[in-house]
């Protein structure tokens, strides 16, 4: 019975230690008075010597039961539109495979109508990934006529450009406490 329990503990790590990487995101949000969108870039790897195959949630808000459409998700590491399966309302799921010693980027768009006075992204799924993202950097843009009234996170710097403000972030190493809340 001990050799069982030795087998299962090795089998366990060994699978557990080949997980893939979520290590670096690039999101562009665009807001105005009806709608959230997100074009979000998302970097994935696999650093064991073995394939991997995983089923990724991506969850969205439902705060305020906003309505999503408009859903695209691309492998841009290989040029393809991926299928994903709806959660209900709150998210996609879609399948990834990594070769050993690959990365893997995705692009995942979507709009989201407003209904309150906030737009929500969730940030906090990343305490799932059970590290930090080494990398992160977001983007708002906003008619420079759109008054951001509260941010979760100040933003780092802002600037105006051909009638759009622009607000951006960087973060390194990051391990949300809290979610993206833009109010308005």
């Amino acid at each position: 019975m001990k050799k069982y329990y030795l087998l299962f503990f090795f089998l366990s790590s060994t699978i557990l230690a080949q997980t893939t990487d979520f290590f670096k995101e690039d999101i562009t949000f665009y807001m105005d008075s009806i709608y959230f969108r997100v074009n979000g870039i998302y970097w994935f790897a696999n650093n064991s010597g073995k394939p991997i195959r995983n089923n990724i949630f991506y969850p969205f808000p439902n705060y305020s039961n906003e309505k999503i459409d408009s859903i695209t998700v691309f492998n841009l590491s290989s040029g393809i539109n991926v299928n994903f399966v709806h959660q209900g309302k709150h998210g996609i799921s879609f399948d990834m495979f990594l070769e050993p010693h690959d990365t893997v980027i995705f692009q995942i768009k979507y709009r989201q109508k407003l209904i309150s006075d906030s737009a929500v992204y969730i940030l906090r799924t990343t305490q799932n990934w059970s590290k930090p993202l080494k990398y992160s950097e977001y983007k708002l843009i906003v008619s420079k006529y759109f008054k951001i009234s509260k941010f979760s996170y100040p933003p780092l710097k802002s600037y105006e450009i051909q009638n759009k403000k622009i607000y951006f972030w960087e973060m390194k190493n990051f391990m949300p406490l809290k979610d993206m809340i833009y109010n308005f």
